[in-house]
């Protein structure tokens, strides 16, 4: 109370009020409010979204390693059987932002439905280099990993997974952390491009 008597005793040096409410401020969505002037919702691939300012990173400011980012709606997609079906087989590109590997031991499976014979698959994946190295595969029906991610050369924290010509069937991303050490989580985005024939 005091400082607010302070600001109004000197208006012309503080104000209680400040237009830039951060990069993330709050949730929207369809059963959410709508967000401001300057901000979009960023659905994140989820049901629920996030409110991020025009012209940033879609990732909100707080989706630091020591804070995870909120992906519950994906969660649980530990496996194949769990596996979250992203919508490959009709939208070709599809990006997925403000995804965990939280806790630590977490593995975020994506399933992929291949239905044209001999299409290309590639699994991008960047991440906070200051969090937990993470890894990544596309793995086969079964489970199997076919392919594993590979550090981006010159690109730190971007990891890339590319298997061409598949034939028509079910395929998986996957997302996972360390083994042992620390850190064991971090935040990462996720992007899936289906090529070709």
């Amino acid at each position: 109370m005091r400082a607010l008597a302070l600001c109004f005793l000197a208006a012309a040096a503080c104000s209680p009020y400040s237009p830039d409410l951060g990069a993330a401020p709050f949730l929207c969505g369809s059963a959410a409010p709508v967000c401001p002037d300057g901000y979009s919702c960023n659905m994140g691939g989820g049901s629920g979204g996030v409110c991020t300012k025009n012209g940033g990173s879609g990732v909100p400011v707080d989706g630091t390693p020591s804070n995870c980012a909120d992906d519950h709606t994906l969660e649980p997609n530990d496996s194949i059987t769990m596996a979250w079906q992203t919508p490959v087989d009709t939208r070709k590109n599809f990006p997925l932002t403000m995804l965990a590997i939280c806790p630590a031991g977490d593995k975020d499976t994506y399933s992929m439905a291949i239905t044209v014979a001999n299409e290309n698959v590639e699994v991008l994946i960047d991440f906070d280099v200051s969090g937990a190295a993470l890894q990544g595969a596309i793995l086969n029906a079964g489970g199997t990993a076919i392919q594993n991610a590979m550090p981006i050369t010159g690109s730190p924290g971007h990891i890339r997974a590319y298997v061409a010509n598949l034939p028509v069937g079910t395929y998986y991303a996957q997302v996972f952390g360390p083994n042992s050490g620390t850190p064991a989580t971090n935040n990462y985005n996720l992007t899936i491009n289906v090529t070709g024939p």
